[in-house]
């Protein structure tokens, strides 16, 4: 590619130590990826969210977001946190009987 090449854009000629490599990928990272999996959902007493989406030792309190898939999907996230709060409703609909 080194014929191609015109100038190195980032992090720049004068970046070339691999703490000054390092400190590039930590202030120029990201991900495309939207986070998940922060409340783990689950039947053990280490996950923080119950299968009914309740907060375990909060009562009124549930999380229907993203956070506690337990992987990201391969598609767009949208619909299956849709589908999480379609489910969440469901649930608080139930309850509420």
């Amino acid at each position: 590619m080194k014929p191609f090449l015109a100038e190195e854009m980032e992090p720049g000629a004068d970046v070339q130590s691999d703490d000054g490599l390092l400190q590039f990928c930590r202030t120029a990272g990201a991900t495309v990826y939207h986070p998940v999996g922060t409340c783990s959902m689950g039947t053990g007493s280490d996950s923080v969210v119950t299968p009914e989406l309740k907060v375990r030792g909060i009562n009124g309190l549930r999380i229907a977001d993203g956070s506690i898939m337990p992987r990201l999907v391969s598609g767009n996230t949208n619909a299956a946190i849709v589908m999480i709060g379609e489910k969440a409703s469901d649930l608080i609909l139930s309850d509420a009987k």
